[in-house]
């Protein structure tokens, strides 16, 4: 029978010292990314019960739109196809769902009238910063229950890792609403 102590250390994690839980400072990736990946697959299962409980569920596609048009003023559908890295056809079937629901907005470009500009609509932001405040219930319980010592790591290297995705995310223009 494996103790629970065993089990923290072959995680990476002091047994108890002096009362506090003490992390050895690891460095192979293979050990972080396979911590990564079962932390973010565990995660992933708390926000898709956030969002069925939603009172419009959208795919995970069309989730991944909406925070793409939410980080952009304003984007034609080639920019969309580009940042989603799809095709027109499934891109624009994609928009048609989601303002038939109400969450995008479509409207002709004052520069071109070929193009049309597509927008996060009210209702789609507001969709957004409902399932947020839904998935951060979900997993606040279990951030809270973590002692202070490891929440400050964890943050320490949320921030490292998101630093470095920024970094290797080749920094794109605004795609703004160039038209083809």
């Amino acid at each position: 029978m494996v103790t629970d102590e065993r089990r923290l250390t072959e995680r990476g994690v002091d047994a108890r010292v002096g009362g506090v839980n003490r992390f050895r400072p690891r460095s192979d990736p293979d050990e972080a990314l396979n911590v990564l990946t079962e932390v973010v697959e565990r995660v992933e299962v708390m926000w898709e019960r956030s969002r069925e409980a939603s009172p419009a569920p959208l795919s995970a596609s069309q989730l991944r739109a909406m925070f793409v048009l939410e980080r952009f003023a304003c984007l034609n559908l080639r920019a969309l196809t580009e940042e989603l890295d799809s095709t027109p056809p499934s891109v624009s079937r994609l928009c048609d769902r989601l303002e038939a629901v109400g969450f995008l907005d479509r409207s002709l470009s004052p520069n071109s009238r070929r193009e049309v500009e597509l927008r996060l609509s009210d209702r789609g932001r507001t969709y957004l910063s409902d399932l947020r405040k839904r998935r951060r219930e979900h997993v606040r319980g279990l951030i809270e229950a973590m002692p202070a010592a490891a929440r400050a790591a964890m943050v320490e290297g949320l921030l490292a890792l998101r630093e470095t995705a920024l970094e290797q995310d080749s920094p794109r223009e605004d795609p703004g609403t160039q038209s083809a």
